[in-house]
């Protein structure tokens, strides 16, 4: 079995179809773009972020990880995150991971098939898209066979590689990981379905002015530079949301329009929201960890808790 992470290419999987622009290409919409604005605030104390969920007898932490990874020199501040998971009966794990059987390989082929590209893919693409990513693969040192054979989507895939190669950032989620095992806190991850579904839905939305559109929103990416970049992380962890949210997504926003995604997403925040709503069954803490965004969009985590009768206070509050 192959495991599929909701991360990257998985979270393609997440959203609702475009809308078209003026330009003749598609918007691409965005359900982590609307966010909670009450929830954008400044901790208090030294840190990323944490919010919490309690009842009589038992409290929830719930820290918000980064949208992106995380420069290598980045310290962050993880006396917060050991004192919540010290004594705590869980951790309850990040994003939804999805599994595909060997008899599913065709499938996968299929979509790998419908990615490709004969020629050089800059050849047909318009004159502005094309200025400017021939401007961007010459500032890198590549050359137009090193994108050949592949579509739009995948070229701005490779793009966005290409501009952040070196040393790759932190996953901040495999450190909150690592922190629990050194306490020997269990992690129950959410329930992994099956991935066919939703690449048939993918593949199914695959046209040609979604995938341009989504090698322009790369493009922005790496024209943006990697300054903007690290001040998000920077903001994530001195627990200033405002700045957390300014992270480069234009790609992995991009990768949230293909036909079947809104379903997807969906289920997934309500699976958060149910693991993190079962935990204060148990007497005692535990602890959550939630990327920003699904958790504090309308319609994320937190409003899902708030709709079950549940009391949810933030980082601004004492």
């Amino acid at each position: 079995m192959k495991r599929w992470v909701c991360s990257g290419w998985a979270a393609a999987l997440m959203l609702a179809g475009p809308v078209a622009a003026q330009t003749g290409r598609p918007v691409l919409a965005d359900p982590e773009g609307a966010v909670v604005e009450e929830l954008v605030v400044t901790a208090r104390v030294v840190g990323p972020a944490w919010w919490r969920v309690s009842d009589d007898d038992t409290t929830v932490y719930i820290l918000a990880l980064p949208d992106t990874f995380l420069p290598r020199d980045l310290k962050w501040d993880q006396s917060g995150l050991n004192r919540r998971l010290k004594g705590s009966n869980v951790l309850i794990g990040g994003g939804r991971s999805y599994t595909l059987g060997i008899r599913n390989i065709p499938l996968l082929l299929s979509l790998r098939r419908s990615l490709r590209m004969k020629g050089t893919m800059e050849d047909d693409l318009p004159p502005d898209l094309r200025a400017r990513f021939v401007t961007l693969r010459e500032g890198l040192g590549k050359d137009a066979k090193h994108y050949a054979g592949w579509g739009p989507m995948v070229a701005g895939f490779t793009l966005v590689g290409d501009a952040r190669e070196g040393p790759r950032g932190r996953n901040a989620e495999d450190q909150v990981r690592s922190a629990a095992r050194k306490l020997r806190i269990k992690e129950k991850k959410l329930e992994s379905r099956n991935a066919a579904p939703l690449i048939k839905e993918f593949r199914s939305g695959l046209t040609m002015d979604i995938q341009t559109a989504c090698l322009d929103a790369a493009m922005s990416d790496v024209e943006a530079g990697p300054g903007v970049a690290r001040a998000a992380a920077e903001g994530w962890a001195r627990g200033d949301v405002g700045a957390a949210l300014k992270a480069p997504r234009g790609f992995e926003k991009c990768l949230l329009v293909i036909s079947g995604g809104a379903e997807a997403w969906r289920e997934t925040v309500d699976a958060q929201a149910a693991e993190i709503a079962e935990a204060l069954k148990a007497p005692g803490k535990a602890v959550a960890m939630v990327r920003l965004r699904p958790l504090i969009a309308k319609g994320g985590v937190i409003e899902t808790l708030e709709g079950m009768g549940l009391e949810v206070e933030g980082p601004a509050e004492r």
